[in-house]
């Protein structure tokens, strides 16, 4: 029988494991010629029986604190930069770059999170934190101008969607850091989702035929691989974790992320793994672990 703290653990560890799946689906439906919006609104309409239900029962209980319509009003419009706008450039980038470069640009959003952070607290970056960056985004521009080299222009634009993907989902960061704690992070998570869920429907009625829908069931069975098991699981599996050990002790497996996707992106789509690529993710891995854990101690240091 596990441990307490190794249930936590392991938890934490499957969680990103099924997260870092993610990239390898979308890239294996891309294959069945589906686009990016039909997708991402497959994804949603699957997920979203799961959070209305979790919605629901949450209804049922107790709010921590009444939901006010100006709090509403601003979770459904973190939910919309989060889940939909976040969501749909991230999966159109996959048309043009490696399932393992977009993670690891995904993995820098930290980055983006300290300088919304810095701005919004009128605090000055330190030292530390630059030398942090520095060596992350020295990382990305190793793998950046190697992958160039071989796919051209179409990995510039792609590397563009992703970090754009990365600033939207650091707006929805910080700003559920307010609304989580205040409503409790499944409510949160529920309302964001559902907003996003409503958003990517419509953009696809004014851009689609509802007939477009009809996709092939390979489609269909990995938007639901995407939704459930690259979603929806992990994501429950991570507040379990968080729950079991915290949130400090959760984070930590969250440097696995790149390199699951790495060994996936390998193995099941065959894409290109070189020293110069390894290099450059132990770069851009060492470099955000580092910058998390100053946040850590500066985090411990304000508390005390």
């Amino acid at each position: 029988m596990l441990s307490k703290t190794s249930q936590g653990f392991f938890y934490a560890t499957l969680a990103v494991a099924l997260f870092s799946t993610k990239s390898i689906f979308i890239k294996w439906a891309y294959i069945y010629q589906v686009d990016t919006t039909t997708l991402l609104t497959w994804r949603m309409l699957i997920a979203l029986p799961f959070y209305a239900y979790i919605l629901f029962k949450l209804l049922q209980q107790p709010l921590r604190t009444p939901l006010s319509a100006n709090s509403l009003i601003s979770m459904t419009l973190l939910g919309v930069m989060g889940y939909y706008l976040a969501s749909w450039l991230d999966l159109h980038a996959l048309n043009f770059i490696s399932a393992h470069f977009e993670r690891l640009i995904l993995y820098t959003y930290p980055a983006f999170v300290l300088l919304i952070n810095a701005i919004w607290q009128k605090r000055t970056i330190k030292l530390i934190e630059v030398v942090s960056l520095g060596i992350a985004y020295s990382g990305l521009l190793l793998i950046f101008q190697h992958d160039f080299q071989i796919q051209g222009s179409s990995v510039v634009f792609g590397t563009l969607l992703v970090l754009a993907a990365s600033l939207s989902f650091s707006f929805y960061v910080v700003g559920s850091q307010k609304y989580s704690g205040r409503y409790g992070s499944k409510l949160f998570t529920c309302i964001a989702m559902l907003a996003a869920t409503v958003v990517i429907f419509l953009h696809f009625l004014l851009t689609h035929e509802v007939a477009a829908l009809n996709q092939p069931w390979q489609v269909i069975a990995l938007a639901a691989a995407i939704a459930i098991i690259a979603t929806v699981i992990p994501s429950f599996l991570m507040n379990a974790a968080i729950e079991q050990i915290g949130a400090n002790n959760a984070s930590i497996s969250g440097s696995l992320g790149p390199v699951l996707t790495t060994l996936f992106a390998v193995i099941i789509l065959d894409e290109s793994f070189t020293l110069t690529h390894a290099i450059g993710m132990a770069l851009v891995i060492s470099g955000i672990y580092y910058l998390s854990q100053q946040h850590k101690k500066m985090s411990q240091n304000t508390k005390q």
